[in-house]
């Protein structure tokens, strides 16, 4: 136990700090001797010149990663080589701005605003989207050119005529967005959506798409987009429902399905996404009953055997191979699948995965108690070590009390256990309240079939 409660103790201690202030800084990001102007959220930070130009999108893996200005390695949307994002035709801007919206909250908009005259372009970044909205204010007719991700990822390039439901890899006139993707369902992606549909032609330079967006006199507003080329990001983002944009696959299907079933939960619980979690949970767990039941008998009729196990091994501790087989007729004997003992945890280990996607992915706003986001790790690690309390309880039911399968119990989820410190606070919720649901069970169980708790001998 003391070696338990030390690991423990390690993990917590090297588990890293989620706790970045969404503000400007000033970094040089591309090694030019000038520093640039970066917004920096939980999400990703974004770089500007002061040219009114988007030098630097910097997608962040893990949210709330903090790059401490060091972006050699960060995942940088914005690589081409051929014209930065934002160059806006006829424009040197003699004043730039950056500032927050609002001072005093944290959710407050980023603005990066540029000047000349009477034709103004500004950024609004939101720290908790990917998404941001560029607003240009011109007397005269001007051409806003973007690129999107570079052409050493292959990225597919896409425009869609207004009206349209399949998209071309290139064109010319009104269009209902443009974009670059990665990778058909995964990697990254860039959009860009006007509000209304706009003349925009896309092209092929040097092998990188260029989109130029043709801004009327008056002005124009768009929605860029630049984070991951995932299904429930974009559904968040409100560009999942783009015709041609993104066509999930059957693991995608499921996780809308999911999506919705948490959407409507929401719903019922009032708004509270802590109970939308729970109601979630339970249903998923009363659909898995019957299965897991199964399972959880089999183990538990394993444990009944375990004194008939122990004979048949010293009888025939000289003869492996008859051992072997007196032990398999003894599981014929009782009807037991050996191999049962593994299958509550992988039948759940799809689940998690799916919720761990959509969990990631989605945007709560909502905290409860001591954690500020569902969407950001438990700072102070409460969940993950009351998950390991609930583990060790549904261990020791499983094993009835036999410290060599206790053991073995413990150092077959200590890994996974560890691996919760930096899930987000969401995702530990759902898995400690699934996992306290398996201990109620295991335990009706146990006592179903007359199974006591054996003392733990050395």
């Amino acid at each position: 136990m003391k070696r338990w409660l030390w690991l423990v103790s390690l993990a917590v201690f090297l588990a890293p700090a989620f706790a970045l202030k969404p503000e400007w800084r000033q970094v040089d990001v591309n090694a030019d001797g000038k520093a640039e102007q970066v917004a920096v959220t939980n999400l990703a930070d974004i770089a500007f010149n002061t040219q009114g130009q988007i030098v630097g999108w910097y997608v962040k893996t893990t949210r709330a990663q903090d790059f401490k200005g060091n972006y050699s390695r960060a995942a940088n949307l914005v690589k081409t080589g051929v014209v930065l994002p934002g160059t806006l035709s006829d424009f040197k801007p003699d004043k730039s701005e950056f500032i927050r919206s609002d001072s005093t909250d944290p959710n407050a908009d980023f603005i990066a605003r540029f000047t000349q005259g009477a034709t103004v372009l500004t950024y609004s970044i939101h720290p908790r989207f990917l998404t941001i909205d560029v607003n240009v204010k011109t007397p005269t007719a001007r051409t806003l050119t973007w690129t999107g991700i570079d052409n050493s990822s292959s990225p597919t390039t896409k425009w869609l005529a207004s009206g349209g439901s399949q998209p071309a890899s290139t064109g010319s006139g009104s269009a209902t967005y443009v974009s670059w993707q990665t990778q058909p369902k995964a990697g990254f992606a860039m959009v860009i959506r006007p509000t209304t549909p706009t003349n925009i032609k896309m092209n092929l330079v040097s092998g990188a798409g260029v989109a130029e967006v043709s801004v009327p006199a008056g002005g124009l507003n768009l929605k860029v987009y630049g984070g991951a080329n995932e299904l429930v990001r974009l559904h968040v983002e409100r560009f999942y429902d783009l015709p041609g944009l993104f066509q999930p696959n059957i693991w995608g299907q499921i996780s809308l399905g999911m999506l919705w079933v948490l959407e409507e939960s929401h719903k019922i619980a009032g708004g509270s996404w802590v109970l939308a979690i729970v109601i979630v949970t339970i249903l998923l767990r009363l659909l898995m009953w019957p299965l897991m039941h199964q399972q959880y008998k089999s183990m538990a009729e394993m444990q009944k055997i375990q004194p008939l196990m122990k004979k048949i091994q010293e009888k025939y501790k000289d003869n492996k191979e008859k051992q072997q087989e007196e032990t398999m007729k003894l599981y014929q004997e009782h009807k037991i699948n050996p191999l049962a003992g593994c299958l509550p945890l992988v039948l759940q280990m799809p689940i998690l995965f799916l919720m761990y996607r959509i969990i990631v992915g989605y945007e709560f706003g909502q905290g409860f108690l001591w954690v500020p986001d569902l969407a950001l790790p438990d700072p102070i690690y409460i969940l993950p070590v009351l998950y390991i309390l609930v583990l060790l309880a549904s261990t020791w039911l499983s094993s009835a009390g036999n410290r060599d399968s206790l053991r073995q119990g413990i150092l077959m989820n200590l890994v996974f256990a560890f691996l919760l410190f930096s899930f987000p606070a969401g995702v530990t919720l759902y898995w400690v309240l699934s996992t306290l649901i398996s201990v109620g069970q295991q335990w009706l169980i146990n006592r179903s079939l007359g199974i006591k708790m054996a003392p733990a001998k050395s």
